[in-house]
């Protein structure tokens, strides 16, 4: 009876720490500024959104960042590569768009192929913006479901300035 309780015990361990829905378990999120890339004479950067990072346990985020706390701040008129590598366990995609909701890129092509059918597990894509007006926007998850869960990181366009990103 003792190795049977210890037995469901360290299952139940398992299961908790380890949760193949939500994540892969407690862990802390890496920095930020690994993530973006820039090039102040060409005026480009580079995005790398990986969604369903494994470095908590709630899969939707992106660079282990979820619910708007991943701020990304582009200058007007730079132009920006975003590289999104969907390591979660369910269809996740990246799209420029203007509020909470949203069904459509802000623009045609300012997203993952497909957005809301979303990139399968394993794959990735990338696309390339230049934002045209200043303003507050989102890159958010179109596949049904996903951006209500928390998978949308907050998008800062503003008129000067250099490329950053920060989590709060």
């Amino acid at each position: 009876m003792w190795r049977a309780a210890a037995g469901l015990l360290l299952l139940l361990i398992c299961v908790a720490g380890c949760d193949p829905i939500a994540g892969s378990g407690a862990g802390d999120p890496p920095d930020p500024k690994a993530y973006l890339r820039s090039d102040q004479p060409t005026q480009t950067a580079v995005l790398t959104l990986v969604a369903g990072y494994p470095a908590t346990d709630y899969q939707f985020n992106y660079d282990g960042y979820g619910g708007g706390s991943l701020v990304i701040t582009i200058p007007l008129e730079w132009q920006v590569t975003v590289q999104c590598e969907n390591r979660g366990t369910v269809p996740n995609s990246c799209a420029v768009v203007t509020g909470k909701n949203d069904v459509r890129p802000l623009e045609a092509g300012w997203s993952t192929p497909n957005p809301v059918q979303g990139l399968a597990p394993g794959q990735s894509a990338s696309f390339v913006f230049t934002p045209t007006s200043a303003g507050s926007f989102r890159i958010a998850s179109l596949v049904d479901g996903n951006e209500a869960s928390g998978m949308w990181a907050d998008l800062e366009v503003t008129t000067g300035g250099q490329p950053s990103i920060t989590a709060g």
